[in-house]
């Protein structure tokens, strides 16, 4: 069976990472295939919203390190790879949410923090471990981490191998919801539900303002396709 899995429910898409002989760590092939889905998403006229998440209670394991070691001894298919799949996550014209049923460990931490929004289970963890590996981030996780809870508590998550439970990740903003995993798909689609009637040129155009800063390039790039009410108060 392929390594993820693609649905669309209405205004909602699905990647479901779905492994359980890694416990959904990604690999070469799970990296084409999330790239694959995302990328259709993105070309789906009626999708709205983008759900990333993980099968049997795990979110992601973080990187089938084996596997990209039998491309590359090196590490940078690796890191080449995991970087353009979460700037891709961050840059697709759809809002993504990553629904963590379970742990996000090293690199799949680092996919959760690609996203716009994260929800976690009540017992969920994101783990920064690479260090106990002699690792580091390397698919851009450092940065977007301190960009959410600052320099000095990113240091100290990564140099003491942190395991952040939900509650204190929603407390540092790491997470934006605590939701049962059960009820996790409910939540992203009544949200995609919500964005329905938004228009997609729009959606597009507020995610990449939000990144840049440039709210006049953004407005000005979609003024000329604006569609007027018919009415005031419309």
């Amino acid at each position: 069976m392929p390594p993820v899995r693609y649905e669309q429910r209405d205004a909602l898409a699905v990647i479901t990472i779905d492994d359980a002989t890694t416990r959904n760590a990604f690999g070469p092939e799970a990296a084409a295939l999330i790239t694959r889905f995302a990328l259709e998403a993105a070309a789906t006229e009626s999708v709205r919203l983008l759900m990333l998440t993980g099968a049997d209670g795990v979110f992601c394991s973080g990187a089938a390190i084996r596997e990209w070691e039998a491309l590359d001894e090196t590490g940078e298919t690796l890191t080449d790879r995991g970087t353009e799949l979460c700037d891709l996550l961050e840059e697709l014209p759809l809002l993504v949410v990553a629904c963590m049923s379970g742990h996000a460990v090293g690199g799949g931490a680092e996919l959760a923090l690609a996203a716009d929004w994260r929800i976690a289970a009540p017992d969920a963890e994101l783990r920064f471990v690479h260090a106990g590996f002699g690792l580091m981030p390397g698919f851009g996780g450092l940065v977007r981490l301190e960009l959410l809870v600052g320099r000095p508590k990113t240091l100290e998550y990564l140099a003491t191998r942190a395991r952040v439970g939900a509650d204190e990740a929603l407390a540092a903003g790491l997470v934006d919801a605590i939701v049962a995993a059960d009820q996790q798909l409910a939540w992203a689609e009544q949200r995609a539900a919500d964005m329905a009637g938004s228009d997609r040129a729009a959606l597009a155009a507020i995610k990449l303002a939000s990144a840049t800063g440039d709210e006049r390039a953004a407005f000005l790039d979609i003024w000329p396709d604006r569609q007027l009410p018919d009415r005031l108060g419309s």
